[in-house]
């Protein structure tokens, strides 16, 4: 038993280090061997894996090993529990691919003997150096990161609950496998097995699939070309050359009929007075948003806004037109336009459903950049801390994948920032553009 525990002691050394190792590449960070935590770390997870590696079988170990390793990951070295779950499962996955190449390269060598000599006394030790010298040869390839990245961006826009279902899910097919590969089973259950898995990832990703036909919807929603925003923002341009010009004919019919019907006149001064002027009130307020794709936008929203009966506000400071938006970018101004359409879109929907009728939009520099708010009324409850998940939604299924494509629009973007607040009933959305 004495011996058992160095030889455990000894591995869980080298390979806890290369797990650790593997945390920190993966999160672009370096390993501080002056921090305290990183010793006590260390420490809990080789004396857990010895104990782990003394009580349970060989086959069955891969799973408390995750839960150990998750808890101290997460405690120690990373806050954030979606990057923590996923640097441990691929260093996991690092950690049994290059077990079976050691194996594999073992077998050629000693043949018959490859199992003896992996599984007893000093063998042990020289089998988890091996095995932490290949994670570590691992990491320098580019491959693994595009892997992690990846599935970082798909986890993220997952709601936890399911995170947690597919993490746990991954851990108990993992340790199957390991049980097949240490047991001898009968054909017939093997073929079972595998069928169970093949239908529970198949379910997987389906679901996983759909989620992302729903994303794909919505981002083609508001896919719309700068280009012919552009033109859009020239038509309304022209549009009200046209109305000015309405006005001034409508004018000229007043003076032409006058004389005739006293009726005539009292109406178009109404049509005047009223249409016209308010059609003109929509066009100056709009022309005072810098071009680019955004005054268009805002222009249509306002257009869905009247045609809801919503009453709105459209507050826009005088020094935002002296800005160029047009110079931060094509690809930062079609996310903008996009962003502000989910907003207005979500504001729409919600004040549609309640008494008090009314959405502010405000536009104003703050701090060298220029700031969007989109304000409305709302009834019931609105967890702002849950906002970044995707599809979270407090209008039932189908909905939320606007919140998703806003939080990556603005987590890819460095020239964006999203805040959200709440005003006793007033919820707020500023989108932040540095310039």
């Amino acid at each position: 038993m004495d011996m058992k525990i160095l030889v455990y002691g000894l591995s869980g050394v080298f390979t806890v280090f290369a797990e650790v190792f593997c945390w920190h590449k993966l999160l672009d960070r370096k390993i501080n061997f002056r921090s305290y935590k990183f010793y006590i770390a260390l420490i809990i997870m080789v004396v857990f894996g010895m104990l782990i590696a003394l009580v349970v079988p060989q086959y069955l170990k891969a799973f408390p090993l995750l839960i150990v390793f998750l808890f101290v990951n997460y405690i120690f070295f990373c806050r954030n529990l979606v990057e923590s779950i996923l640097t441990v499962i691929m260093s996991k996955l690092i950690a049994m691919v290059s077990e079976l190449i050691f194996v594999l390269l073992v077998t050629i060598i000693a043949g018959d003997n490859a199992m003896d000599f992996t599984t007893n006394g000093w063998g042990v030790v020289i089998s988890n150096i091996s095995i932490a010298l290949l994670m570590l040869v691992a990491m320098k390839l580019k491959f693994i990161y595009k892997i992690y990245n990846y599935l970082l961006s798909v986890f993220e826009n997952m709601k936890y609950n399911n995170l947690i279902t597919y993490s746990l899910l991954t851990i108990i097919l993992v340790s199957i496998f390991m049980i097949m590969s240490y047991i001898k089973l009968p054909s017939t259950v093997v073929l079972i097995c595998n069928t169970l898995l093949v239908i529970v990832y198949a379910g997987i990703v389906i679901k996983l699939a759909n989620s992302q036909e729903n994303y794909r919807k919505i981002n083609s929603k508001y896919e719309t070309s700068l280009s012919s925003l552009k033109e859009y923002e020239d038509m309304m341009d022209r549009y009200r050359i046209y109305n000015h010009e309405n006005k001034n004919q409508l004018l000229t019919i007043r003076n032409m009929v006058k004389a005739k019907d006293k009726n005539v006149p009292n109406y178009i001064d109404k049509l005047i007075d009223n249409k016209i002027a308010d059609n003109e009130n929509i066009f100056y307020k709009t022309s005072k948003i810098p071009e680019g794709g955004l005054r268009a936008t805002i222009y249509s929203k306002l257009c869905k806004i009247k045609d809801a009966n919503i009453d709105y506000i459209l507050d826009i400071a005088n020094d935002v037109r002296t800005v160029d938006i047009i110079d931060i970018g094509e690809t930062t101004m079609l996310n903008v336009c996009k962003i502000i359409g989910v907003f207005l879109d979500n504001a729409i929907e919600e004040t549609s459903k309640i008494e008090k009728k009314e959405i502010t939009i405000e536009l104003f520099l703050m701090d060298d950049s220029l700031c969007i708010d989109i304000s409305n009324y709302y009834e019931g409850v609105i967890e702002v801390d849950k906002l970044e998940k995707a599809k979270y939604t407090t209008k039932g299924d189908g909905h939320g994948y606007g919140l998703a494509l806003v939080s990556e629009l603005v987590r890819d973007d460095p020239n964006l920032q999203n805040e959200k607040m709440i005003e006793k009933n007033t919820f707020k959305q500023r989108l932040k553009i540095k310039m």
